[in-house]
């Protein structure tokens, strides 16, 4: 660990530079924020995202998986004052080959800003860049198979310091129902240590709970199922160092990531508690991204991550490696159309515990289209 951590601190001290680049995640957030909010207004929101993935994955930790479709996400917009924010509408999947929808459900959101740095939201959550969440912690693909997340929402903002906690209700049960509530709660954000006009760096502290449990519901055939919660913690180093007109920035990522089953009844994975670090490294030009990782994982376990870092198989339940190495890369390409709607495409590639492991691989293309339609000004 201290090897690693030495090694991590050198890299950094050798190329000052690091930037929170451009990803999928960023791409897929079409969430509104205080300031791009006009009081008085009565508008027509439409959101959509069409996207094309597909993840070829070999061996038996993952499955492959393809993904055709998009969402769709009209609305009314409404700001009676200054600071209050309300949304009403619908969200809806569709997928490619598939008469019927997914995920067709109501949507609801109110925004009050309590203070200039701090705002509260009851109802649909705001999921700009997932929470701050990378992919080892937070699936991307969840906004396309996932309905979205519902709650409550607390955001500060300020010259150094951006965070948030939330708690997301995933299955509400009422007294004598025949299964258990669901619902993750997460506390992120970062912290801004050096900000010039050619370097920047900040530390990210990203905290995660999935819970599964419930007081009010029946045990079926007199067991009650037995009560799970399950952490997740992240931190790191991110810093960006800028280079010039063509070749935009240097970026180098390193994170630390953390397991734990946090009660002796979460004990129904194969492990309790593990780790793993990831370091990157790329560069980034005006419209794309090009980058090189290093994963190295033990007994690590994230119910809401990406599957293709754990330690644990989605194939084969039985099957299970404590130890994980993955060296990935990835390209990056997105262009703005217009301020509301941009085009993006990537591809990834995965040596699986390399070195001698196989290459998996993913790719996507993605358009998105958010629009205001502005009904009346009161």
């Amino acid at each position: 660990m201290w090897n690693k951590l030495c090694f991590l601190l050198l890299i950094f001290w050798a190329f000052p530079g690091l930037l929170k680049a451009q990803s999928i995640q960023q791409f897929t957030s079409s969430y509104k924020t205080g300031s791009e909010i006009g009081a008085k207004q009565l508008n027509f929101r439409f959101e959509s995202l069409g996207f094309f993935r597909n993840n070829e994955y070999l061996g038996n930790m993952v499955h492959g998986s393809t993904l055709p479709g998009a969402y769709l996400r009209p609305m009314l917009s409404y700001s009676p004052v200054e600071g209050l924010y309300l949304e009403a509408g619908a969200h809806f999947v569709k997928y490619s080959g598939k008469d019927q929808l997914e995920n067709a459900v109501p949507w609801f959101s109110a925004r009050y800003c309590l203070t200039k740095n701090w705002a509260v939201i009851v109802g649909n959550l705001d999921q700009n860049n997932e929470h701050g969440l990378t992919e080892h912690l937070w699936e991307p693909e969840r906004i396309f198979t996932d309905r979205p997340e519902s709650g409550l929402q607390f955001l500060y903002s300020a010259e150094k310091l951006k965070a948030q906690t939330w708690v997301s209700w995933e299955q509400f049960i009422q007294k004598n129902d025949p299964f258990q509530e669901h619902f993750t709660m997460g506390i992120t954000g970062e912290y801004q240590l050096l900000k010039t006009s050619g370097v920047s760096l900040q530390i990210p502290f990203q905290t995660l709970f999935y819970h599964q449990g419930g007081e009010i519901n029946s045990a079926a055939n007199g067991v009650r199922p037995r009560v799970q919660t399950h952490a997740n913690i992240g931190t790191g180093l991110e810093m960006s160092f800028k280079l010039g007109e063509r070749v935009k920035a240097l970026n180098l990522n390193g994170y630390w990531y953390g397991y734990k089953a946090v009660t002796s009844d979460s004990n129904v994975l194969p492990f309790g508690k593990g780790h793993a670090w990831f370091l990157e490294a790329g560069l980034q030009t005006k419209n794309s991204l090009i980058s090189v990782g290093h994963w190295d994982a033990f007994q690590f376990i994230a119910p809401k991550g990406r599957q293709i870092y754990q330690s644990i198989s989605e194939v084969d339940p039985s099957f299970n490696s404590a130890n994980r190495s993955l060296i990935s890369a990835r390209y990056y390409w997105q262009k703005n159309i217009t301020p509301d709607a941009r085009v993006a495409f990537h591809v990834e590639a995965y040596l699986v515990d390399a070195p001698m492991g196989a290459l998996s691989y993913s790719y996507g293309f993605y358009l998105l289209l958010n629009a205001d339609f502005l009904l009346k000004k009161f």
